[in-house]
């Protein structure tokens, strides 16, 4: 019997109250595990919106993710991240998994999303850099 795709509607305030239970237990760690389910998601909106940026950007924005994503080359910016909290450090972790994994998918190469800028430490907005040139 052929199942139908389910989904869940997680809140952004449940989002970040889970993402802070898994800190406390696994402190940094857990940026690492989020990175991971990101790609994860990111597998699945590449199969579902394809390669080009312009339908990558739509899923994200339908989704959830963000309220709006600006690719320019290898930097991507990002308004409204639903990941954004009060933090000291960036926290669109899982984010940066889904946008690494759609430029490999686009590059062929392995890639590392870097956020560089994050609301959750005050800046106007998240930007991700990607780097193919990862150690």
């Amino acid at each position: 019997m052929e199942q139908l795709e389910r989904s869940i509607k997680m809140r952004k305030e449940e989002l970040v109250e889970i993402k802070k239970l898994y800190e406390t237990v696994m402190t940094f760690a857990s940026h690492g595990m989020f990175y991971r389910s990101g790609r994860i998601m990111g597998d699945r909106l590449i199969k579902s919106a394809g390669k080009d940026l312009n339908k990558v950007r739509e899923a994200i924005i339908k989704e959830g993710w963000a309220t709006d994503v600006i690719f320019e080359g290898d930097t991507i910016s990002v308004i409204g991240s639903i990941e954004a909290s009060n933090s000291d450090s960036p926290t669109c972790h899982m984010l940066r998994g889904i946008l690494a994994k759609v430029f490999e998918e686009r590059t062929g190469k392995d890639v590392y999303c870097h956020e560089r800028r994050c609301v959750s430490k005050g800046d106007d907005k998240c930007v991700f850099v990607i780097d193919t040139e990862v150690l």
